[in-house]
């Protein structure tokens, strides 16, 4: 069987749904106890829509162990910014697996430089709270906050919906650029 670039693209990547890119998913509301009979956490956002939350215990390093069985809508349906940009010819696959490629190191690297036992989708919220401190940082936190901006500069320019950034509109540029 030969799958399509985009489901080669996420097969490298997992970076949805190990919580680097986002900490929940939207579910519809009569998802909701499938969604916890299957053992994934359920919540709120702050609009109130009903959510699942990261990192899923069914990733396997970038491979979903549930791709056969029943699961979210959302996990079938969402494609990240860069499989658009293939999708609509203006990225080549060389170029998006690179960019994966970049985002992983990128990942892992933050990892690396959190606490130890921490997860990568507490980053966000261990990224704001040192931020907020500046500049009353350790050198090891400084360079954490220099690692995790970095890499969500990147995964906003280049994964991100343009709606679903984390950082201030000012930090997105291009990560290219």
């Amino acid at each position: 069987m030969q799958l399509s670039l985009e489901s080669r693209l996420c097969l490298s990547c997992g970076l949805c749904c190990d919580g680097t890119l986002y900490e929940d998913a939207k579910i519809r509301d009569d998802e909701v106890a499938s969604v916890e009979g299957i053992g994934l956490k359920t919540g709120r956002n702050a609009e109130g829509h009903a959510t699942f939350l990261f990192a899923c215990h069914y990733l396997d390093g970038a491979c979903c162990t549930r791709y056969d069985q029943w699961r979210p809508s959302v996990c079938g349906k969402y494609f990240c910014r860069l499989q658009e940009k293939v999708r609509r010819n203006e990225l080549a696959e060389d170029q998006a697996f690179d960019k994966i490629a970049t985002a992983r190191r990128l990942a892992a690297d933050v990892k690396k430089a959190l606490p130890t036992g921490m997860p990568i989708f507490e980053a966000r919220h261990h990224f704001a709270r040192l931020a907020a401190r500046q500049p009353d940082l350790t050198p090891e936190e400084a360079r954490f906050v220099v690692k995790m901006f970095v890499l969500e500069r990147f995964l906003d320019a280049e994964f991100r919906k343009p709606d679903k950034g984390h950082l201030p509109k000012g930090a997105r540029a291009s990560a290219t650029a």
